[in-house]
């Protein structure tokens, strides 16, 4: 049980058409490598389309419609960066709720890169200390946030990173975290 801390657990990848690949890939495949299910949530029908090296990248199945995602059916929140998939996400209103909701239960959330500016959308930046893409520093900075530079910021049960440099650590923190927030849930069910 050791090596697949997160067995059993299942957490929900969010995205829209132009999301970092290697912000998505890293992370799902350190996620199930720790014995996860992923789900890629999405408001794009059937496909999204990631972006690579400057130009679109692969397609990758949607798991759930966004429109029907919520945070209860789920034990963590990966939120990949990508500025065209963050613009998408900010104007999507299903996808500030499922954000939302996450922050406001406490449960782990994983945000790389641009998708810092969601935390500003959501108003969950306020007070919180945070890293991210120098394109989301000054936005998150305004919102109230203490933004750090290095490549990954644990807070509580958020984690951010800087982006494709940082997210292998963050996703070694976040299996970390879901896994430390999960045994104190069982043990409060206990």
């Amino acid at each position: 049980m050791a090596d697949k801390p997160l067995a059993g657990r299942v957490i929900a990848i969010m995205l829209a058409n132009g999301f970092d690949e290697i912000e998505f890939t890293e992370p799902q495949k350190k996620l199930i490598e720790a014995g996860a299910t992923t789900k890629v949530v999405s408001r794009a029908n059937g496909l999204v389309n990631g972006w690579y090296e400057g130009s679109w990248g692969h397609f990758f199945p949607v798991d759930v419609d966004l429109a029907e995602t919520l945070a209860v059916d789920f034990d963590g929140l990966v939120v990949p960066g990508g500025i065209r998939a963050v613009e998408k996400l900010a104007e999507e209103a299903h996808s500030k709720r499922v954000l939302k909701a996450f922050m406001r239960a406490g449960m782990p959330v994983a945000v790389t890169g641009d998708a810092g500016k969601l935390l500003v959308v959501t108003e969950d930046a306020k007070g919180r200390t945070v890293t991210s893409s120098e394109e989301a520093r000054a936005d998150l900075e305004a919102a109230g946030a203490s933004w750090e530079a290095g490549p990954v910021v644990v807070e509580g049960n958020l984690v951010t990173a800087n982006g494709v440099e940082g997210v292998r650590e963050a996703m070694d923190r976040f299996v970390e975290v879901v896994a430390a927030y999960h045994n104190k849930e069982d043990a409060k069910a206990a």
